[in-house]
């Protein structure tokens, strides 16, 4: 078992915290001052609030999680899922919560979440400069398929296009 599947084991009720006050649950409204304050201190082209309400309220196929500490938002994601495929389009874990496993337990939750919807394959893309981001993905599975190179426009980075085809699927 790696350190990573230790700090996260199973229980009666599914998956247990890596923190003792960490859970993850669908986002709210009331989330979306702490969302997009994180959102603007993690990217440099961050998502508006319009962008997230719209998310929330206006669009059938996205699901959207917060992950936090007792009430604190330290994290959170968006992926829309679609007939066959998903696509995770916002993810982010606060900075001063980074590198505690925090970000490995969101995706897990995510990828849960999108199995039982009976979807197998998702798709995103992460910067190339972001490796810490590269590298969470591919703990998990996720392969890279290709770039878009100037994807992210106001710093001009590429995007990292990667995909993950769950077993189930195959």
């Amino acid at each position: 078992m790696s350190a990573e599947q230790e700090k996260i084991t199973s229980s009666k009720s599914g998956v247990r915290p890596v923190m003792p006050n960490l859970s993850i649950r669908p986002m709210e409204l009331k989330d979306l001052d702490a969302v997009v304050a994180l959102e603007q201190e993690v990217f440099p082209d961050p998502w508006s609030k319009d962008s997230f309400q719209h998310e929330l309220s206006g669009n059938e196929c996205s699901s959207l999680f917060v992950a936090l500490d007792g009430e604190r938002v330290i994290g959170y994601s968006v992926h829309w899922c679609f007939d066959i495929e998903a696509h995770i389009s916002n993810f982010a874990v606060d900075n001063n919560y980074r590198r505690q496993f925090i970000g490995s337990f969101l995706l897990g939750y995510i990828i849960s979440d999108i199995l039982r919807k009976k979807i197998y394959k998702i798709y995103l893309e992460v910067r190339s400069a972001n490796e810490a981001a590269k590298n969470l993905y591919l703990r998990h599975g996720f392969e890279i398929d290709g770039t878009r190179p100037g994807y992210y426009i106001k710093d001009k980075d590429d995007a990292i296009l990667m995909s993950l085809t769950l077993k189930e699927g195959l």
